[in-house]
């Protein structure tokens, strides 16, 4: 079985990475999506109870949504970054900025209950990185805020990259790129730049199919072109 499982939840993918001991799960999904997801597990014979950890990429309802039930089926440990944590602890979503012309329709429109989530305490506060050789994988846990002031990427020694909303594909942009919504366009580019220092290959995102890092390296040399021009 490869090492990283994507399931496709519709407009929200979450990921497990298989360890030595379970797996990890990246993220939840929206709450409705929970018989969805038990179905998804149940087709790769995988049992709740063999999930030992959950990453929250960062805190918004469409990844902490189902947060509070997959907790409770799986009684995994919940890793978060201390940025985000009050916001999961309070079943709240980060407040961020809409950067494009369909995002700026979009945000304002949609209820405020649908940013509010079951609350979680989490188990696991982090700050910059922390190693995931506990959990039984040669992976880390690591910050790339931008998206959100705590959002996180794990990043396998084999290169794979759980990177969540530090790139939208469709159908929050129709081209691959930035994040449409965001707290600090800066601080993406500069996430970017430290994934693929950790060595990224394999590049795995919440919304959108998975691509390899020489999308981001190309992204990045534009842009420094740019700036070097002016």
């Amino acid at each position: 079985m490869e090492k990283v499982i994507l399931l496709n939840l519709g407009f929200t993918k979450i990921y497990l990475l298989r360890t030595d001991s379970g797996y990890i799960q990246f993220d939840t999904g929206y709450k409705h999506n929970v018989k969805k997801y038990l179905r998804l597990l149940d087709d790769y014979n995988i049992l709740p109870e063999e999930i030992k950890l959950i990453i929250i990429n960062h805190a918004h309802f469409d990844h902490t949504g189902a947060l509070k039930t997959i907790q409770k089926l799986t009684n995994a440990q919940v890793l978060v970054h201390e940025n985000e944590k009050e916001f999961v602890a309070k079943g709240i979503s980060q407040e961020v900025r809409p950067l494009t012309f369909l995002t700026k329709l979009m945000v304002p429109t949609m209820p405020k209950s649908w940013a509010q989530t079951d609350p979680v305490e989490p188990d696991i506060v982090i700050q910059d990185e922390y190693s995931l050789e506990d959990f039984g994988i040669k992976a880390k846990v690591i910050h790339t805020p931008g998206h959100t002031p705590g959002t996180v990427a794990v990043i396998t020694e084999e290169g794979d990259a759980l990177i969540g909303c530090s790139v939208h594909g469709f159908p929050l942009r129709l081209r691959r790129g930035i994040p449409a919504i965001a707290i600090d366009q800066e601080l993406i580019w500069k996430s970017w730049e430290r994934i693929i220092e950790e060595g990224a290959k394999n590049i795995y995102i919440s919304h959108g199919k998975p691509f390899k890092v020489d999308f981001m390296k190309k992204k990045l040399r534009k842009r420094q072109s740019k700036k070097r021009k002016k």
